[in-house]
């Protein structure tokens, strides 16, 4: 059993059983940002309310990535900023779940990285050949038997797909829900598969102390078979989420996040398309605006090259 599939199991071993009083809403719905990967709809966590109510979410994400290798048949270049805008409205009644998200999209030649190479410095991070490539391009290229299967060279933004989700939180804090991602985006600026992907996944947040949550999210996508990369997606994409929060203060809270998800193209050698494991560390500040609460975090590839290199995150979210 690969360790990744392992990790999933611990997910569930880790919520179970556990139930007491939350201090917050937990976790975050990060996405695959690689730009090849980014219109297959893989499952997330929904934050939504503990009582009745609608949910407002503002996410901007910020993904800088380079990547770039040869390997059997296959060759790979991921040069790139990807920006990603989402909103999300969330709904509560009773036992009943819902909510739709809206993603703007686009991908640039970008500004960052330099910036990026001294963060990686910094941390002690590889930067990969990033220095042997021009900076702030954007180039991103999958060649697979000779054949050209992705291919941009040049700017595009976009609306993305529309997602819908639909949840019933049975008992407790664990919560089963069923999405589809419709065909709003499009292939010609990137911003989509244009076909249909459904998923289904199960989430809990529960309480481990009086300052601490955790929470977790396992499920299946089961992507549609259309866009650029028609014959070559999988049938089916685990994906698994694991998280804690910790509250230090009421003003804020300190967030662990690991983010992993099963290989995504058929027979391939390629660390970017197989199983991926990255992390997230975030800071909340529930209490710095009026009504809104407020989370800045990044993201960074824990097995190196299986996600983008980098994602900068802010998120405004709001409980009516």
């Amino acid at each position: 059993m690969k360790r990744h599939s392992l990790a999933a199991i611990c997910i569930a071993i880790t919520l179970y059983g556990i139930s007491q009083p939350l201090f917050a809403a937990s976790g975050f719905a990060t996405r695959e940002l690689n730009p090849i990967l980014q219109p297959i709809y893989l499952p997330s966590l929904v934050p939504v309310n503990t009582e009745n109510g609608w949910r407002v979410d503002h996410s901007l994400l910020i993904t800088n990535d380079f990547q770039e290798k040869n390997r059997g048949s296959e060759s790979l270049i991921i040069d790139v900023e990807n920006y990603r805008y989402e909103f999300d409205i969330s709904h509560r009644k009773d036992n009943w779940l819902t909510q739709v998200s809206i993603p703007l999209m686009a991908n640039r030649g970008g500004e960052l990285d330099s910036t990026i190479e001294n963060w990686h410095d910094l941390f002690g991070f590889p930067n990969g050949d990033r220095d042997k490539f021009p900076r702030d391009d954007i180039n991103i290229q999958y060649v697979r038997d000779g054949v050209v299967e992705y291919s941009q060279t040049s700017s595009s933004s976009g609306i993305g797909d529309i997602s819908l989700a639909i949840g019933y939180q049975a008992t407790g804090e664990t919560a089963y829900f069923a999405g589809v991602e419709l065909p709003t985006g499009s292939e010609s600026d990137y911003s989509g598969n244009e076909a249909i992907d459904v998923a289904f996944w199960v989430s809990r947040v529960a309480s481990v102390s009086l300052n601490t949550n955790a929470y977790g999210m396992l499920g299946i996508s089961f992507p549609g078979d259309d866009g650029q990369l028609e014959g070559l997606v999988r049938d089916y994409v685990w994906v698994a989420q694991l998280g804690f929060d910790y509250r230090f203060s009421n003003d804020y809270i300190g967030t662990v996040q690991l983010d992993m998800h099963g290989a995504t193209i058929e027979d391939s050698d390629l660390k970017a398309f197989d199983e991926s494991f990255q992390i997230l560390l975030g800071l909340g500040f529930p209490n710095l605006l009026e009504n809104h609460r407020l989370d800045l975090f990044f993201t960074e590839d824990i097995q190196v090259n299986s996600a983008p290199d980098i994602t900068f995150g802010l998120r405004l979210a709001r409980d009516f």
